[in-house]
């Protein structure tokens, strides 16, 4: 037998069509979870985070010049720390925005890219007592958004099939100074569109 005028061995002749369709699957599934690993690798930053910022305004804030640098850190506050290079380095500022009372913060959960951007994985750590009640709570099949409770205020409970459903209270926690906790992630390298994803309580 003979394909584009070469002949064709035979032992290829001898192995059946699903088992070339198997290797061929195979081999694409290796090569797409090849280009999937390089898509999210690791990217080299470093941050700083705090609990007060001068902005009470939840926003995410990108630097990339030095004028930029310098205003990111006003809205915390605090004079730039040195180091950051215009055109190599990029800087993305998290900003929460006004909480309660302390023990709320920004969490940086990684600096990875993927495909072609960077992307920085954040979440909103909250007080012991709060993260307790909404671990301990059941979640309702559906919620309308409109009834949702914001990340700040404590869960509400749901009492367990044929059980008499009764609302605990919130706990009792000491009233502290309102915070609005920030962090600043300085990137290095400036070649990429930079996106920020907030990863929501488990």
């Amino acid at each position: 037998m003979r394909f584009g005028g070469k002949p064709i061995s035979p032992a290829i002749r001898s192995v059946p069509l699903w088992r070339l369709l198997t290797f061929c699957v195979l081999a694409g599934g290796a090569l797409l979870g090849g280009t999937e690993k390089a898509s999210a690798q690791a990217i080299d930053a470093r941050h700083w985070q705090g609990a007060v910022a001068v902005t009470r305004q939840p926003e995410h804030v990108v630097a990339g010049t030095m004028a930029e640098w310098r205003s990111l850190w006003s809205r915390v506050g605090i004079v730039p720390p040195d180091g950051f290079e215009p055109g190599r380095m990029n800087a993305v500022g998290i900003f929460l925005g006004r909480r309660a009372s302390e023990g709320y913060a920004v969490n940086i959960l990684s600096t990875s890219r993927r495909r072609d951007r960077i992307v920085v994985v954040f979440e909103e750590r909250m007080p012991a007592d709060i993260m307790i009640a909404q671990r301990s709570s059941a979640p309702p099949t559906t919620r309308p958004v409109s009834s949702m409770p914001s990340f700040a205020g404590a869960a509400a409970g749901f009492a367990p099939p044929g059980a008499v459903a009764t609302l605990s209270p919130p706990p009792a926690r000491p009233v502290g100074q309102p915070t609005s906790p920030w962090a600043i992630v300085l990137i290095n390298r400036a070649d990429l569109p930079i996106s920020v994803e907030q990863r929501l309580f488990r």
